[in-house]
């Protein structure tokens, strides 16, 4: 089972957030938008979306789909609670992102996940010294939940919160963490959201501020 650290430096693409909290909050796509998309239906796509992401290895990736073949209300019941810190995540990353202050439920939502795992945690000897991994007494499905909230804990107890932002797109809110050379990345991609705006201030520049005398598509068009 893979060993878990409270190091803030995950196997997660730069892409998706860089962290695994930040992958899973991001998870759902265009999420301010009138139809955001998503990627979790159930438990079974929530685990290949850790497969995918590279936080767990095939054994655990098939260990976890045959529990929950095989237990598929305990199954229901632990998606639930992703989801529920999922979207207690979200609403704490873009409170801090903004440098404002988070709701206490939110916290206390990552406190209650990160303390039932907490409790199952234990030190044991690795190569070059010590990691924590989870006990003899077994997760059961709810460890890679914990992971996440280990995740986060990690990135607001780390250098990593200054460094936390949030996408300004209109219809995204995608969280990453800026680790460019200055610092000054702002969207999620400058081919996706930097793109969008750059269309837009663009159309505002030489259809809709006043005084151009550019026309207007509506009258360009046959």
């Amino acid at each position: 089972m893979k060993i878990t650290t409270l190091t803030p430096t995950r196997p997660v693409p730069r892409a998706l957030g860089g962290r695994l909290c930040l992958a899973i909050v991001n998870s759902v796509l265009w999420r301010r938008s009138d139809s955001p998309d998503d990627l979790l239906g159930d438990y079974p796509t929530f685990v290949g979306y850790l497969r995918e992401l590279g936080c767990i290895d095939q054994p655990d990736h098939d260990a976890l789909l045959t529990s929950a073949a095989s237990r598929p209300a305990e199954a229901g019941a632990a998606f639930d609670r992703l989801i529920e810190l999922r979207e207690s995540l979200f609403r704490l990353f873009s409170a801090a992102a903004a440098g404002d202050q988070p709701a206490p439920a939110d916290l206390d939502a990552l406190n209650i996940t990160f303390g039932h795992g907490v409790r199952l945690l234990a030190v044991q000897p690795s190569p070059g010294g010590y990691a924590l991994t989870w006990g003899p007494a077994g997760p059961g499905m709810d460890w890679p939940i914990w992971e996440v909230a280990v995740s986060a804990v990690a990135v607001l107890g780390s250098d990593d919160l200054t460094a936390l932002k949030q996408c300004p797109g209109e219809s995204c809110g995608w969280l990453f963490i800026d680790e460019s050379r200055g610092q000054n990345r702002r969207w999620c991609s400058s081919r996706l959201c930097g793109n969008r705006d750059r269309v837009k201030r663009h159309y505002q520049r030489t259809h809709e501020l006043p005084g151009k005398d550019s026309v207007s598509l509506a009258q360009r068009r046959p």
